[in-house]
């Protein structure tokens, strides 16, 4: 049996009861960690996904000493530090080039990850489009067959569609759409 934490004040108080589990549950956090050697490609990439899910997204600007693969602890702590769900990690290494890691947790601990090489990004500031406002949810399109039948093309469409989820919407009008991600 696991001991529960007793609140010593009304503002631990307040910080337990947001934790504690509900019956229509928060939006999931996100945090963008930058690994302990990053490109510029990686840079752009990590910020235009900060600023496309922002009001649920955690910055990391410092680099940290981080490797998901061989070491879980890591993403693990700053997960439970941030009562965050999904993580992005941004790395660079002569093996693996322009690395980014997207990936998933529950309960605090590593879900699923998947590793994606970044050829070229084209940041959103050097685009001469007008910027997207906060918050706005984007229309994703996954074209092929391999997002139906592909297991790990599956797993990549669901952590994607987790990290722009943002809030559950009934109606869209087709003349507010802003921003098509492909």
């Amino acid at each position: 049996m696991l001991l529960q934490p007793k609140a010593k004040n009304a503002r631990s108080k307040r910080f337990l009861t947001n934790r504690e589990g509900k019956v229509v549950e928060n939006q999931k956090t996100a945090i963008i960690i930058r690994g302990s050697s990053t490109s510029q490609v990686i840079i752009d990439t990590l910020r235009d996904l900060h600023s496309l899910s922002k009001p649920n997204v955690i910055n990391f600007t410092k680099k940290n000493e981080i490797h998901p693969f061989d070491d879980e602890t890591g993403i693990e702590f700053f997960s439970r530090k941030n009562d965050s769900s999904l993580f992005a990690i941004g790395m660079h290494s002569k093996k693996r080039p322009h690395n980014l890691i997207l990936g998933r947790t529950f309960n605090h601990q590593v879900l699923d990850m998947v590793e994606l090489g970044v050829e070229r990004c084209v940041a959103m500031h050097q685009m001469k489009a007008q910027v997207c406002a906060v918050g706005t949810k984007p229309l994703m399109v996954f074209s092929g067959e391999a997002f139906s039948q592909d297991e790990a093309m599956m797993r990549l469409k669901n952590i994607l569609l987790d990290f722009f989820r943002g809030e559950a919407a009934d109606m869209v009008s087709l003349k507010g759409l802003e921003l098509v991600i492909s």
